[in-house]
């Protein structure tokens, strides 16, 4: 998998991983990390839908991907906050 830079957008904390797959193409994954300092435990993985021949590019719609989810508010859909799942934030 590629970088694992800590990257922030709102009160989201992230990585962006890419990874090489069978065929040669390059894929890419959002990792939410924390939201508003708190952890997620486990960390919530978001897969890119697209492939590319460059990992630059599937690095790129990544961080398109997870910009997007955040400012439009589409990542709440995506964190679990029925109070029972070990992934949404408690504070400790």
């Amino acid at each position: 998998m590629g970088n694992d830079q800590k990257l922030q957008h709102g009160d989201y904390e992230y990585q962006i991983v890419t990874y090489k797959k069978v065929n040669g193409m390059y894929q890419a994954m959002v990792l939410l990390t924390a939201h508003s300092g708190i952890q997620y435990s486990p960390i919530i993985e978001i897969p890119t839908p697209s492939v590319f021949k460059s990992e630059r590019a599937a690095r790129i719609e990544a961080s398109a991907l997870a910009c997007q989810l955040i400012e439009t508010g589409g990542v709440v859909a995506l964190v679990p906050q029925d109070g029972k799942s070990t992934s949404w934030p408690k504070e400790s």
